[in-house]
């Protein structure tokens, strides 16, 4: 009774371990908003922005690559367009690993998994000007003594597991340990300089939300009534992270003209895995046949128990 509810413990839990990959990565920013702020309420004039199109000069691009070492398979896709806000898409497919970018008209997005030894993925979009001023990527447009706050949310996500490592035996040295690594960002960035009159202005903003994380394949060892202590192979401890905040920059405008800025935002995530993670249909079978042995054992046991 006792080995029939272990098995399906360990059923319960390797299809569970089973529902995530080696390694797995998400960066988004987007829910872009924007605060309009009279610095001069007494000059009747009210204060107001606009997007402009894109100009010459920037660009919104996305990329992907997955790769399958073990398998001699890779892929890769990458687009860019001068149309801020067309949708913009790359993917990627090779074995266990994909990738994934967007640009959406008020977002960006990277995505990444990894599953199989050898397998690896990175994945970038951007969307917006390339830092200078006087090409308007988001181009803003702002008016006369007035400032506008921009805010977006951001989120970074990452997750390795499933590391583990093979044994030569009885001893470790001829064994080897896999490893799983996942990392994620996402960025805003605002620049803009203008001069006018007596006012002459330079600023430049970035901030970004970043997330990582690892995990390998352990070596320890147990008592074997046969052979002593000797070394197993312990799985690597999963690891996990889940970052997201607001980024917030601020375009102010204290010339009496209108002046214009370039606001940008990115994603990127990569990442590896060396470990393969079965289908949940192969860890049940492992687990049943495990208990299927331990129940042999036990039947033996008793068996010699009862000749003695």
């Amino acid at each position: 009774m006792l080995v029939s509810r272990l098995a399906a413990a360990c059923v319960l839990s390797v299809v569970s371990a089973s529902a995530m990959a080696g390694s797995y990565s998400l960066a988004q920013v987007g829910d872009l908003t924007f605060t309009l702020i009279d610095l001069d309420p007494t000059d009747g004039i009210d204060p107001s922005y606009t997007l402009l199109a894109l100009q010459a000069g920037s660009f919104s691009s996305v990329s992907a690559t997955a790769n399958d070492t073990a398998q001699g398979w890779s892929e890769s896709e990458s687009r860019s367009r001068n149309l801020s806000f067309y949708p913009l898409d790359a993917t990627a497919e090779a074995g266990g690993a994909s990738a994934q970018a967007q640009v959406r008209p008020d977002a960006v997005s990277a995505s990444g998994v990894a599953n199989g030894p050898g397998t690896s993925y990175n994945a970038a979009a951007s969307s917006g000007g390339n830092g200078y001023y006087y090409y308007a990527g988001y181009g803003i447009e702002l008016s006369a003594r007035s400032a506008l706050v921009v805010s977006a949310t951001a989120s970074a996500q990452t997750w390795a597991g499933n590391a583990t490592c093979t044994t030569g035996g009885i001893s470790y040295y001829y064994g080897s340990c896999g490893s799983e690594a996942a990392s994620a960002s996402a960025s805003l960035n605002l620049s803009y300089s203008y001069s006018s009159g007596t006012t002459s202005t330079q600023y430049s903003f970035a901030d970004q939300v970043m997330a990582s994380s690892s995990a390998a394949g352990t070596y320890g060892y147990q008592y074997d009534p046969y052979y002593g202590y000797r070394y197993v192979a312990l799985p690597g401890v999963d690891q996990g992270q889940d970052n997201s905040r607001v980024l917030t920059a601020v375009f102010t405008n204290s010339s009496d003209v209108f002046q214009n800025a370039s606001l940008g935002l990115a994603a990127s995530v990569q990442g590896s895995a060396t470990t393969m993670v079965p289908e949940p249909s192969t860890l049940a079978m492992q687990a049943l046949g495990l208990a299927g042995i331990a129940g042999l054992v036990a039947r033996r046991r008793r068996a010699r128990s009862r000749q003695a």
